[in-house]
């Protein structure tokens, strides 16, 4: 299986295997609650399963960062992963860290990264592109960069990254 990617217009950023991109949004759902109250609908609607519109931005980057103060609270001790069923391959997931925001700084950096090229391209092109989770390589990697984003907004639809 493939490794999942961030999408932002000509950018895609490795972010982890389908695996380690679960257990993020797993968690982020566990968690959920603790949150200042506010949803999280960017992050476990938008952004697992569909696409972030580039007018959505500043309130994904966010409640992204209401997830990372709220992960770094969450120590991480020995076995802790072990319900994940993760590979021995780690891309993404730190799997020595202490907290679960260290353990996927590389997630929230590459979001930070992937938002940031995509407000350049709005300077450069006169409109954004929305950012969205796919395959990294491979056929379905050039399948999703093409496919209409009409695709990506379906609603019974399964996140296209699980593929």
């Amino acid at each position: 299986m493939s490794d999942v990617g961030l999408s932002a217009g000509l950018l895609l950023k490795q972010i982890g295997t389908p695996r380690e991109v679960a257990a993020f949004f797993e968690l982020i759902g566990r968690h959920k609650p603790k949150s200042a109250g506010q949803s999280l609908a960017l992050v476990t609607d938008r952004l697992y399963k569909r696409t972030v519109p580039g007018e959505a931005f500043d309130a994904l980057l966010e409640q992204l960062h209401e997830c990372q103060r709220t992960f770094r609270a969450v120590p991480v001790a020995p076995g802790f992963w072990d319900e994940f069923d993760l590979d021995d391959r780690s891309v993404g997931l730190d799997r020595a860290a202490s907290n679960l925001a260290e353990a996927f700084q590389r997630v929230f950096l590459a979001i930070d990264r992937c938002v940031e090229v995509a407000r350049l391209d709005q300077k450069s092109l006169g409109y954004i592109r929305p950012l969205r989770l796919q395959t990294l390589e491979g056929p379905r990697s050039y399948e999703h960069k093409y496919m209409p984003l009409e695709e990506f907004e379906k609603p019974d639809m399964r996140p296209i990254w699980l593929e």
